[in-house]
């Protein structure tokens, strides 16, 4: 998933590895930190440019991964995920997906950024996406539009009526540095901010870059996570807490739920409690691992519709996490939030006394 410099004009930026590292380590010591889970992205803006650099949690620092662009709009989906399809190649803090809206043929794959605010992403998840499209190629024309978005294998083919067109101008401190093309256009799943270099329109177009015209475009699209709820990053509460757990027990890294972990966190599985968060993911590593090994692979959302005994108003209601094998379910975890929503308990049991139902 490249760093799509050129459609900036900005391909000198980082041509070489050491400028690279250069607008890297300047973005990471001027950016704005947007905290993720197993790591931190960097954000600087370039005027109407942006550049994300994605960093790895090693050891208590920031290990750099590589750079995403993107563009300085505002340009909203509301989709729904229908396939991961990130290369076998990405780094942990990017990720690719199909997805799709609420209705019609369109599908869209989409190079996500700042994935690692969100807790999971996984098929049928909904996503909130502030949207920008690198074109490969562009054409303008007049007339009668079809708007369309086509998935290819790692690009998009759209057509859309264009609402916006202006100059878009990018700066490195108080010193400007080019200028291109920023196209808003309407599509099927949304308005999407289209970038791309004057050049890569035919002369005899280039007075149809305007309102009203038709565009259709061979792009990468780029989606960046970090908007809505998530725009300042990772967000505690309930439902991402319980999304980070379903990923351990789906065979995930037990290290991502650390930033969503309370200082005095706790494990609780049966009768073995472990306090502390390193105590605390330890054990929850060992259950995880445990379970898979006995074949209990499923893992669903539940809900604890009554309960009996002393910890019965500390449950009843919330919702949780059935873990089971063919058999049916065998134990539930649940997940008690402190007062901001991160995680002061982790309870897996298998309690009769609990009554929980799917859902």
């Amino acid at each position: 998933m490249a760093a799509y410099f050129e459609s900036f004009g900005l391909r000198e930026l980082a041509a070489a590895p050491e400028d690279a590292f250069r607008l890297a380590s300047l973005a990471m010591a001027e950016g704005q930190r947007i905290p993720g889970y197993g790591g931190d992205y960097f954000r600087m803006y370039l005027g109407d440019a942006q550049v994300f650099v994605r960093t790895a949690r090693e050891d208590g620092e920031d290990q750099l991964l590589g750079m995403d662009t993107h563009a300085a709009g505002d340009c909203l989906w509301d989709c729904i995920v229908e396939k991961d399809v990130t290369p076998p190649e990405a780094d942990p803090m990017s990720r690719r997906v199909l997805v799709r809206g609420e209705a019609g043929p369109d599908r869209a794959v989409v190079d996500v950024v700042c994935a690692g605010v969100l807790p999971d992403i996984e098929p049928g998840d909904r996503l909130r996406l502030n949207m920008a499209g690198f074109c490969l190629r562009a054409a303008y024309s007049l007339g009668e539009c079809q708007p369309v978005v086509e998935a290819q294998e790692d690009t998009v083919l759209l057509q859309g009526v264009v609402r916006d067109a202006r100059v878009g101008e990018t700066y490195l401190g108080m010193e400007p540095l080019t200028k291109f093309l920023l196209v808003t256009a309407g599509t099927p799943l949304g308005d999407v901010t289209l970038c791309h270099p004057l050049e890569l329109v035919a002369e005899d177009q280039r007075d149809l870059v305007k309102p009203g015209a038709v565009v259709s475009a061979h792009c990468v699209l780029s989606g960046s996570a970090a908007a809505g709820a998530y725009a300042g990053g990772i967000v505690y509460g309930e439902a991402q807490n319980l999304a980070l757990l379903r990923t351990v027990f789906r065979g995930g890294d037990v290290q991502r739920l650390r930033p969503a972990l309370h200082g005095a966190c706790a494990c609780t599985f049966l009768e073995n409690r472990q306090e502390g968060a390193e105590n605390a993911l330890e054990l929850l590593s060992l259950v995880a691992r445990q379970m898979g090994e006995a074949g209990f692979d499923r893992c669903a959302y539940g809900r604890v519709t009554g309960a009996e005994g002393e910890d019965a108003p500390r449950w009843k209601g919330r919702r949780c996490l059935l873990l089971g094998g063919e058999a049916g379910w065998a134990f539930l975890c649940l997940a008690e939030p402190d007062s901001l929503g991160r995680i002061r308990e982790v309870v897996i049991t298998n309690d009769s006394r609990l009554d929980v139902e799917p859902g």
